[in-house]
């Protein structure tokens, strides 16, 4: 029943995000750096999240993870911020609240490197988005959703 209502939810949201466009490449390194400043990439993001550049911007900066990537996350995880299950959790990542957005992308993006992006990561299998969502999610559709929202913000953010 959860996975039904989190379905139905994503594609709610998705209906929401009608720019969202498939990403060409997959296989681009997310441990790379965006190389935007906060408000380049504040450009390229919308709703709630638009205030929260500067988060993602040093959660890159901390652990290594791309800025946009995260940001592209947390914009389908919550639809752009508007719809967090816990409070300040943009991703969705378990039952976790946080006092405040800035706590909930550091948690998030310390567990992304840890898990996923190093080597030693019990969910490690490269370091592209898709190497990221044989674990992460396993869905080619969630992929080329957060794909898609990462070009858009690239494209605007630059």
């Amino acid at each position: 029943m959860k996975k039904r209502i989190a379905a139905i939810l994503t594609a709610i949201i998705m209906i929401a995000m009608p720019e969202t466009a498939l990403a060409e490449d997959f296989t681009a390194d997310l441990t790379e750096k965006s190389g935007y400043s906060a408000e380049e990439l504040a450009a390229g993001l919308k709703g709630n999240l638009v205030d929260l550049a500067a988060e993602f911007v040093a959660a890159e900066e901390k652990y290594g993870v791309n800025a946009a990537f995260l940001a592209g996350l947390a914009a389908l995880e919550s639809g752009w911020g508007k719809h967090c299950f816990r409070p300040n959790n943009f991703f969705g990542w378990g039952k976790k609240s946080f006092e405040t957005a800035e706590e909930g992308i550091d948690f998030v993006a310390g567990k992304i490197s840890a898990y996923y992006l190093s080597a030693d990561g019990k969910y490690y299998h490269g370091v592209s988005l898709s190497d990221v969502n044989i674990s992460y999610n396993g869905s080619r559709e969630w992929m080329e959703k957060v794909g898609g929202i990462m070009g858009n913000i690239s494209k605007k953010a630059e």
